[in-house]
């Protein structure tokens, strides 16, 4: 697994800020990126091209967020009138959870055999989280979605939140099983994830 890792989500159609965290996080030495859904806007597809061709440029990996699977939806049946039919191709081939060894990658919730489209949508509580930590107790989840960086983890029986801002750099080595909120593109935020040093580094790109 490479030694630094650069998370991305939520760039709601805007490929300057899609851009702006790629070399952001190329510079920072990651060499695997990954963009945790929501790559496109429902309001603004005409972006959805640009979006897209960017993370294939660049290698990026993605799960599909609510606002790809709206795009998909609304504009399947006329491809190429305002999103070409290679970029619905690829939001309709994402797939809702990616994972490798004991770490997963999501736009918000990672159940989607149980609630199809809607774990797209649906938040990540407590409960939630209770649920993913007893399935996968010694994972890491990453998400999207929410917009708002943080941390949900395990400490003792009790299970705990807490928020996480720019510049703020997390061991992860105390609280596993835990799910990362990576925070928004659109407000200047992404991630490095550091796997063999168990930590992660919330981070402003802007």
């Amino acid at each position: 697994m490479p030694e630094r890792i650069g998370i991305m989500a939520d760039s709601h159609g805007k490929p300057e800020v899609i851009q702006g965290a790629i070399s952001f996080l190329k510079e920072k030495e990651c060499t695997l990126l990954y963009h945790l859904g929501d790559i496109c806007d429902s309001a603004s597809p005409g972006t959805a091209d640009a979006c897209v061709e960017l993370l294939k440029t660049h290698g990026v990996i993605a799960v599909k967020g609510n606002n790809d699977h709206i795009v998909l939806l609304n504009h399947r049946a006329q491809p190429g009138e305002v999103v070409s039919q290679t970029t619905l191709d690829y939001l309709g081939n994402l797939a809702q959870t990616v994972g490798r060894d004991n770490v997963f990658f999501t736009h918000s919730l990672p159940f989607a055999k149980e609630l199809g489209p809607a774990g797209m949508i649906r938040t990540m509580g407590i409960g939630e989280s209770d649920k993913f930590f007893s399935e996968s107790p010694q994972s890491v989840l990453f998400r999207g979605h929410s917009h708002q960086p943080g941390i949900i983890y395990r400490d003792g029986a009790k299970t705990v939140a807490e928020s996480l801002s720019a510049g703020q750099k997390t061991d992860l080595s105390q609280r596993t099983p835990c799910v990362i909120t990576c925070g928004a593109l659109t407000s200047g935020i992404c991630m490095i994830w550091e796997p063999s040093k168990e930590k992660s580094h919330c981070l402003s790109f802007l």
